[in-house]
């Protein structure tokens, strides 16, 4: 599966801090446990199908989302969630996981 977003050379659109999809997304939907998984659930896709550059791209732009995910007081439930799904982006983007404590 080939992703149309993600063939330019830079850092994909859909990323940029400010003028990307998830940037308004995460704006809005911060503080709601399913919006933000459905981000990183996203965000793994992405990951899991493309390229290393696309990768590292999308580890870049998930620590901009676990800097938010710090910032929320989450239940217990809904943080380990959380962990887990960045557990799932880290293996994606090939990198260690940084967890939201």
């Amino acid at each position: 599966m080939t992703n149309f977003f993600l063939h330019a050379k830079r850092s994909p659109n859909l990323l940029n801090h400010g003028t990307g999809a998830f940037y308004q997304i995460r704006h809005y939907g911060k503080e709601d446990v399913s919006v933000m998984s459905a981000i990183i659930k996203a965000l793994t896709v992405i990951a899991e199908t493309n390229r290393s550059a696309i990768k590292n791209d999308v580890w870049i732009f998930s620590s901009y989302i676990v800097e938010e995910l710090q910032k929320e007081q989450w239940l217990k439930m809904d943080k380990e969630f959380l962990n887990q799904l960045l557990k799932n982006l880290a293996k994606a983007c090939e990198k260690n996981a940084r967890l939201c404590r």
